[in-house]
């Protein structure tokens, strides 16, 4: 990969999905290499062919409703943040981020959107199909902000599940 520029520096990192940093290279070179030449926009009729580029299979079909839903405004062209979106989708990542979320909010009582550090050491030890182990949950949670109240935002773990 060719790295961010600074013309598409601004936009990557106001994502406003989660995406590893190496995957949102990936997602630009993809979106550059089919983008028009002096506009730098991607063109509805070629995001198909960026798809591809990163391993998706999409038909016209789904891309064509897809870009219905997300390209309200600007018709005919797709933006960046409207690019990741659908590659996300196409690789399942949005969806299993929305799962993770659920499954969080079910320990959430308080529905504010964070656990206790004791309640994720909890969730990750005993509960899913991959359990880890304590020495393993022991990692995870040193990389990921603790709040001054001993409580932790469930999106922070679930961008480091998705960095993983």
């Amino acid at each position: 990969s060719s790295g961010i520029n600074a013309e598409y520096g601004d936009r990557v990192m106001s994502l406003t999905v989660p995406v590893h940093p190496e995957r949102a290279v990936e997602l630009y070179d993809a979106y550059k290499l089919f983008s028009e030449v002096g506009t730098g926009q991607l063109c509805e009729e070629r995001v198909i062919d960026a798809l591809r580029t990163i391993g998706s299979n999409p038909t016209k079909l789904s891309v064509d409703h897809a870009i219905l839903d997300l390209e309200k405004h600007h018709p005919g062209y797709v933006s960046f943040e409207n690019f990741v979106h659908l590659a996300l989708n196409e690789w399942g990542e949005l969806e299993s981020d929305a799962l993770l979320k659920e499954a969080f909010r079910v320990f959430d009582i308080r529905n504010c959107g964070k656990l206790s550090k004791e309640e994720v050491m909890k969730i990750l030890i005993g509960t899913g199909d991959e359990r880890l182990s304590a020495q393993e949950a022991e990692w995870f949670m040193s990389q990921i902000p603790v709040a001054s109240d001993n409580t932790i935002q469930y999106q922070d773990v679930i961008d480091l599940i998705n960095s993983i």
